[in-house]
This record gives C-alpha cells, sequence and structure tokens, in this order.
C-alpha cells in the first residue's frame, strides 16, 4: 500500500516513517521535511536533497505526489 501526506497525517506518527524510497531507505517524513523546509518544486531537488529516486525510479510519482501536497498546501511541517 502506498501512503499519501493526507493519510499519514491522519494516522499516528510512525506511519511518518513508512518507506517511501525503498533503494535509498528515504521515509516520507525526510522526503517531506525536506520539501517543505526547502520549498521545493522539482523531483530533481528531492533528490540532490535525499537521494531519493536514484535507485530504481519506483518512487518518483510519490514523490511528486509530495511535492504537488506541499505546494497545494503553502509547504506546510508536518508538526509531528
Amino acid at each position: 500500500m502506498e501512503y499519501d501526506v493526507e493519510y499519514l497525517k491522519n494516522q499516528t506518527n510512525i506511519n511518518y516513517d513508512k518507506t517511501l524510497c525503498y533503494c535509498k531507505n528515504v521515509s516520507y517524513r525526510d522526503a517531506y521535511r525536506s520539501i517543505a523546509d526547502n520549498k521545493i518544486t522539482t523531483l530533481e531537488e528531492v533528490v540532490e536533497k535525499t537521494q531519493a529516486s536514484t535507485g530504481c525510479g519506483g518512487c518518483k510519482e510519490r514523490i511528486l505526489s509530495l511535492i504537488e501536497y506541499a505546494k497545494t498546501n503553502n509547504y506546510e511541517p508536518l508538526n509531528v
């Protein structure tokens, strides 16, 4: 099952630590924090900050969803 930030915000804190990128072991928490803290707008910027999506690339769509979510919500921090 894939998790987006909206789903994670409605769950317990531990769910933020679900893996987003299995190849580079990047959690949703780490990826979203990088996006929100740096006001990232592109996949390439996330790759540079986290190394996510530099293995098989299977997490690209999840990363793009996080970027869109962050932009839509003015880069609101997770607060957990």
